[in-house]
């Protein structure tokens, strides 16, 4: 028996592009209505092609565009912060036809639970809304519930409710519960 395999790949529209403003290199500073600040520091943009199914006969390759920065854990040893890497956010071709937006935000007190990505389409669809912060108004923005399926993330002191995302500028300010919220200072 002979297998045969198709390959194909699906490329990044620019419009698909526009969901992604960050260039990898910037310090991005929030603060709280608490007075509390929390730096992400983004460290690189890469664009790669990944397989979401390597084992399929017919594969697919997608065109995703990552930033990976350094940010606080919600973990605190012995009253000291410990920095980690990761990745903050993506936006990604699928196969089934569906651009994607990933936002992975971690920070000293604050973790979004998403399991399921951003369909870009459905955004599309939605009106942005303008945001004042204290800091700086945004035109573009988004805003994207955090999930609990199950509702046990809920419970968590770290549970953001919510993020703002501007097209332009990216996560401008997230929400946690109990009236806290942190937004984008520089």
């Amino acid at each position: 028996t002979l297998l045969a395999s198709c390959s194909w790949k699906r490329h990044l529209s620019k419009k698909d592009y526009q969901w992604m403003p960050y260039k990898g290199n910037e310090v991005l500073v929030y603060v709280s209505n608490l007075g509390n600040r929390d730096t992400i520091s983004l460290l690189k943009k890469d664009t790669i092609w990944s397989y979401p199914e390597a084992q399929a006969i017919v594969d697919f390759e997608g065109e995703l565009v990552r930033v990976f920065c350094k940010h606080s854990d919600t973990v605190i040893l012995e009253k000291s912060v410990r920095y980690l890497e990761n990745d903050f956010c993506s936006v990604q071709t699928t196969k089934s036809g569906h651009s994607i937006l990933e936002v992975n935000l971690y920070t000293k007190d604050a973790t979004f639970y998403r399991l399921k990505p951003i369909k870009l389409d459905s955004l599309d669809k939605v009106k942005p809304v303008i945001l004042k912060t204290k800091y700086a108004q945004y035109n573009d923005v988004y805003i994207i519930n955090g999930v609990d399926y199950l509702g046990s993330f809920r419970k968590r002191y770290d549970f953001v409710t919510k993020i703002y995302w501007s097209k332009t500028k990216g996560l401008v300010r997230f929400d946690k519960q109990n009236n806290i919220y942190w937004e984008l200072m520089e």
